[in-house]
């Protein structure tokens, strides 16, 4: 998770712009675990669009004005509102086919920038935790700018209005053409054929592909151009474990199949926290060797975890489950 400091290059807030990673084990829901999608996919593709993006953002508003306004970096992170966002933004992304593209990438590009501003200032606490020493409270400060920033627009009532006027009124068939959003990488695009959940399922399968076709890890972690390659690999299995539990049918069928799924999203998010850290202390001219050594750790462990899931075949499994997902909800 590369975080710049000031005057960084952007390569580095993109990296440092991730979500806590999803938790490991089976306990007590979470205020981050994800919600059913509102409407849950009933009826065609641009019928559930609707319900499905209206819902995440008013989710995603109302936890943002309950948010304290001077939240430390602490508050921020244990809050769950950018949880909230990361949703939306995927939900964005599912329904892109629904909606014009010029205006929704517009939206889209609101809801991403608030999204990584408010990760660079929660970062501040990964930081800490690494280095085990406060983080200057001029970058502190600097952050808390940044993020402010990056929430006017979702703090705005017209814009607000806007947006969620745009989710009310989708397109009445799919529209042609590709992208904003990770369809893009699938070589598929969604359709009426489906359900929203068939077409949840179909996203998920085209991404489950691209995995099945690239390195899921990196040799030198260290390197900010292969840790963002690694951030990338664990942003694209997280919108695999996300999608199957936004929707009850996916849930259900993937219950078993997305465990080690979720499991390696948090083990390379544990290592990107860790390269946070390292990042922080070389630019800072700080000494590394203590969290240097963290990153080895984590980053080795994420590599065995890694090994085992392709040993395992746990992308092939995932994929015959959402396959099987899709055709059940073919209309």
């Amino acid at each position: 998770m590369m975080r710049k400091m000031l005057g960084c290059a952007l390569v580095l807030v993109v990296l440092m712009a991730s979500p806590a990673p999803a938790a490991h084990g089976q306990a007590a829901p979470s205020p981050k675990d994800t919600p059913i999608t509102a409407g849950e996919g009933a009826g065609t593709y641009t019928q559930a669009a609707a319900p499905s993006l209206t819902g995440a953002f008013d989710r995603a508003i109302g936890e943002l004005d309950a948010a304290p306004r001077d939240a430390t970096p602490r508050q921020v992170k244990d809050l769950s509102f950018r949880r909230r966002l990361l949703e939306l933004r995927l939900l964005m992304d599912l329904n892109a086919f629904a909606y014009d593209k010029d205006q929704l990438k517009k939206f889209r590009d609101m809801v991403d920038r608030s999204y990584e501003s408010v990760g660079l200032y929660q970062d501040i606490t990964d930081i800490e935790k690494e280095l085990g020493t406060p983080v200057s409270p001029d970058v502190v400060a600097s952050r808390k700018v940044e993020m402010d920033d990056g929430l006017v627009p979702l703090r705005d009532a017209n814009i607000r209005g806007a947006m969620r006027g745009f989710f009310a009124a989708p397109l009445a068939s799919p529209r042609k053409g590709g992208g904003p959003g990770v369809w893009d990488l699938t070589g598929s695009v969604a359709s009426n054929n489906f359900d929203a959940v068939g077409n949840a399922a179909e996203l998920q399968s085209g991404i489950v592909r691209h995995l099945q076709s690239v390195d899921l890890g990196v040799i030198d972690i260290t390197d900010p151009s292969q840790a963002y390659y690694f951030h990338t690999i664990r942003k694209q299995m997280r919108d695999v474990v996300l999608l199957s539990a936004m929707f009850p049918a996916t849930k259900e069928a993937t219950v078993e199949a997305v465990k080690p799924l979720d499991e390696i999203v948090g083990d390379y998010g544990d290592t990107l926290e860790a390269f946070t850290g390292y990042q922080y202390a070389l630019q800072a001219g700080m000494d590394t060797s203590k969290v240097a050594a963290e990153l080895k750790r984590e980053f080795e462990k994420a590599q065995m975890i890694k090994g085992q899931m392709v040993e395992a075949h746990t992308l092939d499994t995932m994929a015959i489950q959402l396959n099987a997902v899709r055709e059940s909800h073919r209309r």
